[in-house]
């Protein structure tokens, strides 16, 4: 019995590191997005807006964005964070006048992840979960001023893919398609370097869309654009 007992303790080290360790990567990053998009408000004609990046870097008031992975094994959690505060001028295009049009969207998305190809070079991994949205608004037109306030949960589903080039170079691709009044796309590329044990830069692109009509609101909006991002892993 002794020697059972010994033999168990002494097995013990080997079956802990036999279980796979937690990993957890943060990536607080900037996007530099173009917008493009209509709105229509309680009865106003709608507005349109159409801004390159340096014209919405002009108007935005505040933002903060960060993606977090947590995983084990082949089972991981994926969370996408967005908060963009914007002012800025547009037009009611049926009557070329200007209008003023104040918008927040934040997003904050929770996916169960599923690594389904676990190669040291390529690795592929199932995403599904939902992606909450608050939009709100006030939008300026022809003497008057309405506003909006609207929140909505949104399914998620797609593909994310991990292709090491080198054990300091990578490229991360997600593929997500979630289902609003029509199918909003989260399309993103990214390179990244290593820079230090724990650190990697990543300079990717990245496209999102979304279309929201309700009975007071019609809202499509695209935005695109290229983003620098500091990976921490640890």
């Amino acid at each position: 019995m002794q020697r059972w007992l010994l033999w168990c303790v002494s097995m013990l080290p080997f079956a802990v590191a036999a279980e796979p360790a937690w990993q957890v990567s943060v990536v607080p990053y900037a996007w530099g997005a173009d917008v493009h998009g209509d709105a229509k408000v309680n009865g106003l004609p709608p507005v349109s807006v159409d801004k390159d990046f340096g014209e919405t870097l002009r108007d935005l008031d505040m933002a903060g964005m960060a993606v977090i992975d947590v995983r084990r094994g082949r089972w991981g959690l994926l969370s996408d964070m967005t908060w963009v505060d914007t002012s800025e001028s547009a037009r009611v295009p049926q009557l070329g006048v200007d209008a003023g049009l104040e918008t927040r969207i934040a997003t904050g998305a929770a996916m169960a992840q599923y690594r389904f190809i676990d190669d040291p070079v390529l690795r592929m991994d199932v995403v599904a979960g939902a992606r909450y949205w608050h939009l709100r608004g006030r939008v300026t037109a022809l003497g008057r001023q309405e506003r909006v306030s609207h929140d909505w949960l949104d399914p998620v589903l797609g593909v994310r893919m991990t292709w090491a080039l080198s054990e300091r170079q990578g490229i991360n691709l997600w593929a997500l398609g979630s289902a609003s009044d029509t199918v909003g796309l989260d399309l993103l590329a990214s390179y990244g370097v290593r820079i230090s044990e724990h650190g990697w830069l990543r300079l990717g692109y990245r496209y999102l869309s979304l279309r929201q009509v309700t009975r007071y609101l019609d809202f499509d909006l695209v935005m695109s654009g290229p983003g620098l991002g500091l990976e921490w892993r640890y």
